[in-house]
């Protein structure tokens, strides 16, 4: 017949007794617990070891949040720059000057005035702008005289400045 063997403690009944008083409601410790709660000096190394992973992680996240927001403001400004930028243009036809915040289009297609529904073709070369219909020809369009071009900032001013 086979012998049965005892299970063995590090602790006795009593110091386990004691231990379970002071944890109160807590879970009861286990094997590991108990032999870390023992020893002091096994404390301090571990928590040392805890401080420094935690002090680790902290850094990695940081440098991962920075990476990422230098990532899309990279992606932004190079939006910026490569995207059509609005122009205050002023523009002439039979004594009537009028000033409209003009949208170059994207990829081929005609510009926006931002103040009217029609299609706009700017002919910087001829000094012209056509406004044109949906569905008609180019020769039917109406035909205004340029008298001035005003960059990005000053179409953001007058577009703010006309808002109700």
């Amino acid at each position: 017949m086979a012998k049965q063997l005892k299970k063995a403690s590090l602790l006795s009944e009593a110091d386990k007794q004691k231990l379970l008083k002071k944890a109160g409601n807590k879970k009861p410790l286990t094997q590991a617990q108990t032999t870390t709660t023992a020893n002091p000096a096994a404390r301090t190394v571990v928590r040392s070891a805890t401080r420094s992973n935690t002090e680790e992680q902290s850094s990695t996240s940081t440098a991962k949040n920075f990476k990422v927001w230098a990532g899309i403001s990279m992606v932004l400004l190079v939006a910026f720059i490569l995207a059509p930028k609005p122009q205050l243009i002023e523009y002439q036809s039979a004594g009537l000057t009028t000033q409209s915040v003009y949208m170059p289009g994207w990829f081929g297609k005609p510009g926006v005035i931002l103040d009217t529904n029609q299609r706009a073709v700017l002919a910087e070369e001829e000094q012209s702008l056509y406004l044109c219909f949906e569905g008609q020809s180019n020769e039917q369009c109406a035909k205004y005289r340029l008298r001035k071009q005003q960059g990005f900032i000053a179409a953001a001013i007058f577009w703010y400045s006309s808002r109700p």
